[in-house]
C-alpha cells in the first residue's frame, strides 16, 4: 500500500490507512473535473518514549487521495522521511519513532515539519511542531491579544500582547508580519535571563496597506540560540471609512468600594478609542458622578485605572458602575455581557480609605502620634517603620530600625497619656529595642538600640540516689529566646491625673525559637525592662505553686548585654530571712515549670495612662491565658532581695480566667486607665484588673484585633460616646460595642476584613479615626464621634 524511504536515521513506523479503492497507480481524472483541493496535514508530539528516542505523530487527509507525506526534522537532529502511497488513501496517521544521535545535546530543539501531496499534485501548507531532545518542554511563543480574526484598521495603532517561555531562558522574543505587508520586530534580553517573559507592544498599521489579511507569527530564541516560531494568528485589515465597529468595553471594580477607590476600564476598537470613562449611578438610574479621559483616537486599545471620587456620606450605599468608550468615528458604547446585555456592576460604597504599603511587606503593629498627626507602622519584612501622614493621607519616607520590627510603643511622659517624641520598637529579629526620635530628619530617625539582657532560668529539684536514700540536688538551666515581640510602655510614679512619669518600664513578650531548652521549644516568655535603671524582671508569678509529686525551686539570673546594666540574680535559689527570736528561715520560690512559658505570639498592650498592661497568650491551642500588670505596685518586701512583683496577676486569677472563658486569644485591648481589659477569641471577653470576667461581647471570630475608645475610662465610662470598643470581624466590617452593657450598637462597613491590629485614636481636630491592617494595605476609617447607646 505504501513505501517508506528513511533519511539518515532508522525509525519505527506505524501506518493506519483507510483505502477507498483497490486500484494502484495514479488516478487519472478528466480535465473538467480536475482536483484542485489541497490536502491537510498536522504534526504533533508522538507517543511517550525513552529519553534516547524522539517520537512524532503526523496526520494527513485529502478528499480524493494522498500521494506522499514528507516529514523533515531540523535543529538538534536532522532527517527526512517520506511515506509514498501505492493505493488510494484519503486519511493516514503516522507515528514515527527515531533514535537520537549520541552527540545531540539534551534540551536541544528539534523542528518537525510535515507536507502532504495528493495524486493531482496539490500540496498542503507546511505544518510545524517543536520538540526537544530528552523529552523536555520546548520553547514556546504565543500571541495572547488580540484574538484571531479581529479587525485591524489602517493608520491606527494595534496593541499586541505576546509571551514566551524556554527551559534554557529567553534570549529574544519577537514577531513577524506577513500578508498585506511585511514587518518584523523583537526584544533582546541581557543577563540575567528569565525563563518566561511577556511583552505588550504597540504596532502601527500603515495607511498604505491595501491587502485584506495580515498574519502575525511570534518567535522565541533561547540562550542556546535555538529559534522556535509559534502559531500564526490572522487579522482582517480594514480602512477607517469601511469599518463599522463599536467599542468593546470592559469594567473592573471590586464588589465593595471606598469613596476614593479604583475603577478599571478597558476599551478596544480597531477604528481607535477617543474617549474612555465610567459612570456611577444610583439604583434608580440617577447619575451620581462620572469621569473620563480623551485620546487622539490613534490607539485601538486604551486601558485606564481611574481614581474614583464618589460623593457619598452614608455607608453602605449601593450604586452601579459602568464603563463606556467612544471610538474615533464617534460611535459610543458601554460595557456589555457576552450575551449583549448592558453590564452595570452593582457595588457597595463603604467607609474607609485603604492605602497599600508603598514597597509591600507585612504590618505587625501600629501607633498614632498626636504631635505629628502621623501613624507609624512596623513593617517586619522591610525592617523599617512605615510613616503615614493623616493630613494628606500619604506615606512618607520610612524610618529604618532593627531586624524584623514587631511591637511598637510611645515613650511615656505623664498620666494624661502624653507621649514624648520617642518611639520604642521591638526588633524581633534581634535582641534589642530601637529608640526613634521623631524630631530628627523629615520623618524621624533611629538614635539608639537598647541591648536586652540574656535571662536564664534554673530549676533546682531534690531526688533520691538510686543506690541509697541520699538526697541529691539537680540544677537544670532553661535558656529562652531573648528576642522581643509585642511591647507595652508603662511607667512608675504617682497615679493621679497629670502626674509625671518616673521610671520607664517596657513590658514585652518574646519571640520563641525551636532551639530553646526542653520542654520549652517554640514557647515565649514575658518580661519587663526598666529603661531608666537598666534592670529586669522575668515573669514567673503566674507559675507559682507546686504540681503533684514535683517541686521545682526557681533561680533566675540576668546577664547584661552591651555594657547596659550589670549581671545580677533576679531570683535567688534560697534566701535566709531572720525571725524575731534571732533564728532564720529559708525563703525560696517553687513553681510549676510548664506555666512559666507562653505560646507563640503573646499579645501585649498598655493602658493610655501608661500605668497598666494586658497580655493575651496566642497560638493555635484553646485555653489561652490572659494576665495583667501594674507598674505602680512594686515588689513584695518580705525577703531581703524583693523578687515577687505585686503588679503581676496572681496565679489563682490567671487560672480562674481560663476556666471562665476557655478561648483562643486573637488580640487584646485595654482602656485608658486599665480598669477594663479585653481579649478577643471566639467572642470578646471583658475583665477587670484582677482578671474577673465582667461580660462578653458577641463579636465574630477573626484574626483581627480590637481597641477601646481612646477616652474610655473606668468600668462605666462617661460620657456615653466614649464607652465603646471597636472589634475586627471575619466580615468586612468593624463592630462597635458598648463596654458596659455589652451590646453591639453599630457596624462600620469597610472594603476588606481586618487581619491585623486595630488602633483607635482621636486626632487634634477631634476626629475619631480607626486604623487596621487588611490584605490590601492599611485602612483608615474616619468616624463621627457621636455613637450613642440606649443603656444608661
Amino acid at each position: 500500500m505504501s513505501a517508506f524511504a528513511p533519511g539518515r536515521t532508522g525509525l519505527t513506523l506505524a501506518v493506519f490507512a483507510l483505502a477507498l479503492a483497490a486500484c494502484s497507480g495514479d488516478e487519472v481524472i478528466d480535465p473538467p473535473f480536475r482536483d484542485t483541493m489541497a490536502p491537510r496535514v498536522t504534526v504533533s508530539k508522538g507517543n511517550t518514549v525513552d529519553d534516547t528516542l524522539l517520537s512524532v505523530s503526523v496526520g494527513a487527509s485529502d478528499n480524493i487521495g494522498l500521494k506522499r507525506v514528507r516529514l523533515i526534522l531540523s535543529g538538534g537532529m536532522t532527517g527526512v522521511y517520506d511515506t509514498v502511497m501505492t493505493s488510494a488513501v484519503t486519511t493516514i496517521a503516522l507515528n514515527l519513532t527515531t533514535k537520537v544521535p549520541s552527540n545531540a545535546p539534551v534540551g536541544a530543539t528539534v523542528i518537525a515539519r510535515a507536507v502532504a501531496t495528493d495524486g493531482a499534485g496539490n500540496q498542503s501548507d507546511t505544518a510545524r511542531f517543536a520538540l526537544t531532545i530528552g523529552n523536555l518542554e520546548p520553547p514556546v511563543a504565543v500571541i495572547t491579544s488580540p484574538v484571531a480574526n479581529s479587525p485591524v484598521v489602517t493608520g491606527k495603532s494595534l496593541v499586541l500582547a505576546y509571551t514566551a517561555r524556554a527551559r534554557y531562558k529567553v534570549r529574544t522574543i519577537g514577531f513577524e508580519i506577513s500578508g498585506a505587508y511585511s514587518y518584523k520586530d523583537s526584544v533582546i534580553y541581557t543577563n540575567p535571563l528569565r525563563d518566561s517573559v511577556a511583552v505588550l507592544d504597540t504596532l502601527v498599521v500603515p495607511d498604505s496597506v491595501k491587502g485584506t489579511v495580515i498574519s502575525i507569527t511570534p518567535f522565541v530564541t533561547d540562550s542556546l540560540n535555538q529559534r522556535v516560531t509559534g502559531t500564526p494568528v490572522p487579522y482582517a485589515v480594514q480602512t477607517p471609512s469601511t469599518a463599522t465597529t463599536v467599542p468593546v468595553v470592559r469594567t473592573g471594580v471590586a464588589p465593595r468600594v471606598e469613596v476614593t477607590d479604583t475603577v478599571f476600564v478597558d476599551a478596544t476598537d480597531p477604528v481607535g478609542i477617543s474617549v474612555i470613562g465610567y459612570e456611577v449611578r444610583s439604583l434608580t438610574g440617577a447619575l451620581i458622578v462620572a469621569d473620563s479621559v480623551t485620546s487622539t483616537g490613534g490607539f485601538s486599545t486604551l486601558v485606564r485605572t481611574f481614581k474614583s471620587r464618589i460623593p457619598v456620606s452614608a455607608f453602605p450605599t449601593p450604586v452601579t458602575i459602568a464603563g463606556f468608550a467612544r471610538n474615533a468615528s464617534g460611535r459610543r458604547d458601554v460595557a456589555r455581557y457576552s450575551s449583549g446585555g448592558v453590564r452595570a456592576d452593582t457595588v457597595q460604597v463603604v467607609a474607609g480609605y485603604t492605602n497599600p504599603l508603598p514597597n509591600g511587606g507585612k504590618v505587625a503593629d501600629a501607633l498614632y502620634a498626636p504631635r505629628t498627626d502621623r501613624l507609624y507602622l512596623t513593617n517586619i519584612e522591610r525592617n523599617w517603620l512605615e510613616v503615614f501622614n493623616l493630613t494628606d493621607t500619604t506615606f512618607r519616607t520610612p524610618i529604618a530600625v532593627g531586624s524584623r520590627p514587631w511591637g511598637l510603643a510611645g515613650w511615656p511622659r505623664n498620666r494624661d497619656g502624653v507621649m514624648a517624641d520617642t518611639l520604642i520598637v521591638a526588633n524581633s529579629g534581634g535582641t534589642n529595642l530601637s529608640y526613634v526620635d521623631l524630631t530628627q530628619g523629615t520623618t524621624g530617625r533611629e538614635v539608639y538600640r537598647y541591648p536586652l539582657p540574656n535571662i536564664i532560668v534554673y530549676s533546682i529539684t531534690t531526688t533520691k540516689a538510686q543506690q541509697s536514700d541520699a538526697l541529691i540536688q539537680q540544677r537544670t538551666a532553661y535558656d529562652f529566646s531573648d528576642r522581643p515581640q509585642y511591647i507595652a510602655a508603662t511607667c512608675t510614679g504617682a497615679t493621679t491625673a497629670g502626674a509625671p512619669c518616673e521610671d520607664v518600664v517596657v513590658v514585652y513578650s518574646t519571640t520563641p525559637t525551636p532551639g530553646q531548652s526542653t520542654p520549652f521549644p517554640n514557647q515565649g516568655t514575658i518580661r519587663w525592662e526598666n529603661l531608666t535603671r537598666y534592670s529586669s524582671h522575668f515573669f514567673f508569678e503566674q507559675a507559682m505553686g507546686q504540681t503533684q509529686d514535683r517541686a521545682d525551686t526557681l533561680e533566675i539570673i540576668r546577664y547584661q548585654a552591651g555594657g547596659v546594666g550589670r549581671d545580677s540574680v533576679l531570683l535567688p535559689y534560697k534566701q535566709r530571712i531572720p525571725r524575731g527570736d534571732g533564728t532564720f528561715f529559708e525563703y525560696s520560690i517553687v513553681a510549676q515549670l510548664p506555666k512559666l512559658a507562653f505560646r507563640d505570639t503573646t499579645f501585649v498592650r498598655n493602658s493610655g495612662n501608661f500605668r497598666r498592661a494586658v497580655f493575651g497568650e496566642g497560638g493555635p491551642v484553646l485555653g489561652s491565658r490572659a494576665m495583667t500588670f501594674d507598674a505602680t505596685m512594686g515588689f513584695d518586701s518580705v525577703p531581703p532581695l524583693p523578687v515577687i512583683d505585686n503588679g503581676v496577676s496572681r496565679p489563682v486569677d490567671v487560672t480562674d480566667f481560663i476556666a471562665n472563658t476557655f478561648a483562643r486569644v486573637q488580640g487584646v485591648g485595654i482602656n485608658f486607665d486599665g480598669e477594663i481589659s479585653a481579649v478577643k477569641g471566639d467572642s470578646t471577653y471583658l475583665f477587670d484588673r484582677t482578671l474577673r470576667l465582667q461580660g462578653i461581647l458577641q463579636s465574630r471570630g477573626s484574626v483581627g484585633g480590637l481597641d477601646f475608645h481612646p477616652l474610655n475610662r473606668g468600668a462605666n465610662s462617661t460620657p456615653l460616646r466614649t464607652r465603646l470598643a471597636f472589634v475586627a470581624s471575619s466580615e468586612p466590617v468593624i463592630d462597635v460595642f458598648d463596654t458596659y452593657c455589652y451590646r453591639k450598637i453599630a457596624s462600620v462597613p469597610i472594603r476588606d476584613p481586618i487581619i491585623g491590629p486595630v488602633r483607635a485614636t482621636v486626632r487634634p481636630n477631634g476626629q475619631l479615626v480607626l486604623v487596621g491592617a487588611t490584605i490590601r494595605g492599611v485602612t483608615l476609617v474616619a468616624l463621627p464621634d457621636n455613637f450613642t447607646t440606649t443603656c444608661q
